[in-house]
């Protein structure tokens, strides 16, 4: 009878697995997914992005997470936010292309935001 050998790594996962939360790794469906009904989203596998914002940019977050909470609603989170913001600009043409610095990218997705 051959003996089953366990390593480390398939016992724990990878050091990068570790670190990002990765449960395991992404598997690409062999077959055409089911689709999800609009306002819905698909369960995938997410990553953990840490993101540097000012403190007048957190306050933002935390001001439309509030407002959300006391005007009826549930409170937000910043990373709920932050991923809505994310899905609502993936549905935009925004055009990235030859951007050099940070505020020729605010002029493009604040033009993006007035079409």
């Amino acid at each position: 009878m051959k003996r089953v050998s366990i390593t480390e790594e398939l016992a724990y996962g990878t050091a990068l697995e570790r670190l990002t939360g990765a449960d395991r790794p992404v598997e690409t469906p062999s077959r055409k997914a089911p689709a999800v009904p609009a306002g819905t989203r698909a369960k995938t596998a997410m990553i953990k992005l840490s993101v540097f914002l000012s403190r007048e940019e957190d306050a933002y977050l935390e001001s439309l997470a509030s407002t959300a909470k006391f005007t009826g609603g549930k409170k937000l989170s910043k990373t709920k936010l932050i991923e809505a913001m994310v899905r609502a600009f993936r549905t935009t043409k925004l055009d990235v292309r030859g951007v050099r610095t940070e505020e020729e990218l605010l002029k493009r997705v604040i033009a993006q935001l007035r079409k």
